[in-house]
This record gives structure tokens, sequence and C-alpha cells, in this order.
């Protein structure tokens, strides 16, 4: 029996059109590719693992020990003053310490929650507002409807042959039946596209004489777990306009972060290196130290987080305008930037009391 094609009327597109389209849309999934083996590069995130346990076990680890053995009221000929005194100085001088440790985690964080937005979405074009299933951000591609209709139609009867439903059901046939069910039921039905409704398959005729329609069901509930949708060429290609559009936008965010949280994490290192010798040296007094090395790490670390754009400012950095650069690059030197002067004045307070701790005894 011939298959009846109803699929939406292809648009009225020239041969050299189309071939352009199909030609662009090749060129796109190469770009997209490039995109994610980008991203890719900073799950790894080489520099950072090497950095982070050379952080903790080396430079923080080994600083915070070396404090400890050095904690001691030195006002206690003040009396109660002095411990006051004494409670402020640590406070201050712990103070920038820790900051220093928080500030590359947060950068970890930051980077972490990129590379998740980068990979997954909630949003679909095509699909109902109303579902918000977490999702891959690359959709499944499927047979464009107005490229071939009879094909397409051929390719849908092969589909919804008994058969070949288990393929893309990876579990046991009591566990995909329940997981499958269960997301339809909890998402309404929005997870099947709307192309693949019972109704609608009927309609074209691409169901077998025979079929179960909950298994069908289930099986359109996968294709829209992979927000596999059948669309026209021309939506096609403007499906992954905006996919193009949305990996760069989150990809370079991510790169700028990776590179801002690599550059804190060394710096921090850096610093706590070069204490490291002077405080397990006796001669040296330790608070005095600590408070003149954090004051200058936190004098930095604006600058510091700055290092990018600047880079990428270089030869007009003195008209930059600040106004055109996105929030979104400078998000994490904005949200730090509070707690790192309040570290200034903090490092600076806690060396003038170390000092004065000198004087006194």
């Amino acid at each position: 029996m011939p298959v009846e094609t109803e699929l939406p009327e292809p648009p009225h597109l020239s041969d050299a059109e189309r071939n352009a389209m199909r030609a662009y849309i090749q060129r796109c999934e190469v770009r997209l590719s490039t995109l994610h083996r980008v991203a890719t590069a900073f799950i790894g995130g080489a520099g950072l693992l090497l950095l982070i346990p050379v952080f903790f076990k080396d430079a923080f680890d080994s600083l915070l020990a070396v404090i400890l053995t050095q904690i001691n009221n030195p006002f206690s000929t003040l009396g109660t003053l002095g411990v006051v005194l004494t409670g402020i100085m640590y406070l201050c001088l712990f103070y920038p310490l820790f900051l220093s440790m928080a500030i590359p985690l947060y950068g970890v964080y930051l980077l972490l929650k990129d590379i998740t937005h980068f990979y997954f979405t909630i949003y679909t074009p095509g699909f109902s507002e109303d579902l918000l299933n977490p999702t891959f951000a690359l959709t499944g591609i499927m047979l464009p409807v107005d490229e071939a209709p009879v094909a397409k139609a051929e390719v849908m009867r092969y589909q919804y042959n008994a058969t070949q439903m288990g393929f893309m059901i990876p579990f046991s046939r009591e566990r995909s039946e329940l997981y499958f069910d269960t997301i339809i039921k909890n998402t309404q039905g929005h997870i099947i596209p709307k192309s693949r409704q019972v109704t609608e398959l009927n309609r074209l005729g691409v169901l077998p004489a025979q079929y179960d329609e909950d298994n069908v069901n289930r099986f359109n509930a996968a294709l829209g777990l992979a927000r596999s949708l059948d669309r026209t060429l021309t939506e096609e290609v403007a499906m992954t306009e905006m996919s193009l559009v949305r990996h760069v936008l989150y990809l370079r965010r991510l790169v700028l972060r990776y590179v801002k949280t690599l550059l804190m994490f060394i710096w921090t290192t850096v610093v706590a290196f070069m204490l490291l010798p002077f405080l397990k040296d006796s001669r040296f007094p330790p608070f005095v130290l600590l408070g003149a090395g954090y004051a200058v790490w936190a004098l930095a670390v604006m600058w510091i987080l700055d290092f990018p754009l600047y880079w990428i400012y270089k030869h007009r950095y003195s008209e930059r305008p600040e106004g055109q650069v996105d929030p979104q690059l400078s998000l994490m030197q904005d949200q730090v930037e509070r707690y790192c002067k309040l570290a200034i004045v903090s490092a600076v307070i806690g060396l003038l009391l170390a000092i004065l701790s000198l004087v006194v005894a």
C-alpha cells in the first residue's frame, strides 16, 4: 500500500539555494565539533589539575601548618586589652589568607558551572515552553521533512517496525517501560515531539497495521529526550545558526574564566611559596611577614583578574570602552572586588598590629 504523505509543503527554494543550505549545515557541523573540542580541553583542565594539588598540599597546607605553630598571645602584658588586640590581629591576618584560597576555588566553581551550561539546556526551539527537561545542548538531527517527503515517510515506517524499538531503549523491558512512562507522565506528554504524536503518525500512515500505542509513545519519548525533531531544511538551518550562537556565547565566558582561575591559582601559590621560607626562619617575625605578604596579594588580585581583558585590548587599552565590555566577561572580578578591598584593609590592620606586638614585647 503506498504511503500517504502530508508532510509540510516544501518552501519555494531553488536547487541552488537548497544545495547552499546543505553545504552550510555541513560547515556548521565542523564548527560545532571544533567548539566542543575546545570545551573538552577545559574539562581536562590540565593546568588546573596540576596546580590544585600543589596549591593545597604544598602551598596552603604547609603555610597554614607553619602559622599555627606560631600562634600565641603577643599582647599578654596588656591583660584583657591584649586578648582583644590578639583576636583582632589574627582575624585580620587570617581573613586574607582564607580569601586567597576561596577566590581560586570560586573560580573553579564558576568554571564547572559554565561547563554544565555549555553542554546542557532545558530549552529547545520547536518543543513546548512547558517542557523543562534537561538535555544535551547538541540535539539529534533528523532527515528534513521537505527534502524527500516520500523517503522520510518510509524512514518513519521502518522506525516504527516493532523489531527496531529496543535499539534506542538501553534498559530491560520492565525498566525501560517504567522509565519512559514516568518521563511522559511527568512532562504531561510534552516530551513527545509534535510531529511524532500518534494521531499525526496515523494521519501520515507510517505506523504498522498492528502497533502498541504505549510502545510507540515510549519510542517517541526517546526522540524527545534527544530533542530529535522533524524539521524542514530551512528550520534546520535556523536551528544550526542559533546553536552556533549559543555555543560561542557560553564558550567565550568559559575560556576567559578558566584563564582568570588559572592566574589566581598561580598568583596565590607564588605568594605562599615566597612566604614559606621566611616564616620557617625564626629570625623573621611571622605575623609581620604574613600581613605584608597578603597585603601585597590583595592589592594585586583585581589587577591580575583584569589581565585577560587587558590582553584583549592590548593595542587600545587606553581607549577601552567600559560600557561595551560584556558584564559576563567581568563577572568574577565584579563579585569578588568588595571582598578584595576588605582584604587590603584587613591585611594592613593585621600588619600594623603585628608590628605593634613587636614593640610591646
